[in-house]
């Protein structure tokens, strides 16, 4: 027989992953900014480890206040593709280009 200490711990791990703790990060849905945010609109976070990286910061309000609302993060970070992201993902020579739609790169 089953001893209820171990009946109630299985119980609670199965109920835990059944919310979805359970779940690899880079199960999430990327093309969805708030995903993206719950980082990046984060002033305090870490430096990526590489000093060659940018620190990437868009604060509440920011980029996706104007000009760029109808568009997800990954449409032009079409690179990232798991959370948390390698550093070679994030190298600074697999960066965005913006003449992609801009015919230079806006100042603002």
């Amino acid at each position: 027989m089953v001893s209820a200490k171990v009946f109630f711990t299985s119980a609670a791990i199965a109920l835990v992953m059944g919310f979805g703790f359970g779940a690899p990060l880079a199960a999430q849905d990327l093309s969805d900014n708030e995903t993206c945010l719950e980082c990046h609109e984060d002033a305090d976070r870490a430096a990526p480890s590489d000093p060659n990286m940018v620190q990437v910061h868009n604060p509440e309000g920011g980029f996706f206040a104007e000009a760029h609302e109808m568009w997800s993060c990954t449409d032009c970070h079409d690179y990232i593709t798991e959370i948390p992201h390698p550093d070679e993902m994030v190298a600074a020579d697999n960066q965005v280009d913006c003449t992609n739609c801009h015919d230079e790169t806006p100042t603002k």
